[in-house]
């Protein structure tokens, strides 16, 4: 995912809403449905196919299912023996999704779906849980595990063996994405701040915020070694970042918006995200070529995010709509079709 380009040149308000119009115009955003008896679904990762990995159920969090968007419908991908809840977190070129399960009141335990068939991948040796967050596509899933003393490990799994990292920064680090150069991402959360972090060659490096100081956030990387996420950008605002070699550049926000969250990155350099309009809804966000594109939403919505793209400049993430004006439906962007 997760929860995922190149130098974005800065342009006014003006300039924007001129730039914007012809590429929003070109793209349509299709509803995709939910499960059987669901109300809610979202969409969180897509490949190269057009496959995503996604939720949906009757009540986010509590009442949900791991879903795979495939050939043109939701599949529920169920959860492990004696679960009552799962979630789908990434998806990579095989299909292969990785996320988690758990009990009502049982920890999670990281899972692979793979032909949908559910692959509990374990915990530490005394340790009672564990979460999958990411898949490359050389297979390497990345995640974390609490260890018999209760310390927060980063793992990666390799054919399935899991291998041991380390110790997180924080007990409060996240795990968000990791490209098919092994480089894995996510951010340390402790009282008073939070640091996004790339791992690699058996290290933690910090990545700064655009402020220099404050807090920030990593949630995708490209086979670039390009970061996205969010991070402080001066009184009470924060930015959609890019972080190229440990550098941040400022995305930028809509016209009249203070917030702006970058989640996806392909190795195009086409990233997407959600942020505030100037009416403070919530607009899934396209940056592309030095443009910032409101994505908009279903039919008489207000609230939509784009969570990924994938190499085919295909976005999914999700949206409320008139029709459902309280729940949100998975959702993917796409080249309007030319009759």
């Amino acid at each position: 995912m997760r929860w995922t380009t190149q130098p974005l040149m800065t342009v006014t308000a003006g300039a924007v809403m001129l730039l914007v119009a012809p590429l929003a115009a070109q793209l349509r955003i299709v509803d995709l449905g939910v499960l059987p008896d669901a109300t809610f679904s979202q969409a969180w990762a897509i490949n190269d196919r057009g496959e995503i990995a996604g939720s949906s159920g009757m009540s986010e969090g509590i009442q949900q299912h791991a879903a795979l968007w495939q050939d043109g419908a939701w599949v529920d991908l169920g959860t492990l023996s004696g679960h009552a809840v799962s979630a789908a977190n990434d998806i990579n070129k095989r299909g292969d999704v990785v996320g988690w399960s758990r009990g009502v009141i049982d920890d999670a335990r990281a899972v692979l779906w793979r032909d949908q068939q559910a692959i509990d991948l374990g915990t530490l040796p005394g340790g009672d849980s564990s979460t999958a967050a990411a898949i490359n596509d050389k297979g390497q899933i990345v995640g974390t595990a609490v260890d018999a003393a209760g310390r927060l490990h980063l793992v990666r799994w390799d054919d399935l063996e899991m291998v041991d990292l380390g110790v997180m920064p924080t007990q409060g680090s996240f795990v968000t994405a990791i490209n098919n150069r092994g480089v894995i991402v996510g951010y340390a959360d402790s009282p008073g701040d939070v640091t996004a972090f790339a791992w690699r060659d058996g290290g933690f490096v910090e990545l700064a915020p655009l402020s220099g100081s404050g807090f920030s956030f990593a949630y995708d990387i490209n086979s670039r070694d390009w970061v996205v996420g969010y991070s402080s950008a001066g009184t009470a605002q924060a930015h959609a970042t890019l972080w190229r070699d440990g550098e941040p550049t400022d995305l930028g926000t809509l016209p009249g918006g203070t917030l702006s969250v970058a989640t996806g990155v392909n190795d195009r350099g086409q990233i997407v995200g959600w942020g505030y309009n100037a009416a403070f809804e919530t607009r899934a966000i396209l940056w592309d070529d030095g443009q910032v594109i409101d994505l908009g939403t279903l039919p008489g919505g207000n609230s939509s995010f784009a969570m990924d793209i994938n190499d085919r400049g295909v976005i999914a993430g999700f949206s409320n709509s008139e029709e459902v004006p309280t729940a949100v439906h998975g959702v993917v962007w796409t080249a309007r079709r030319r009759d």
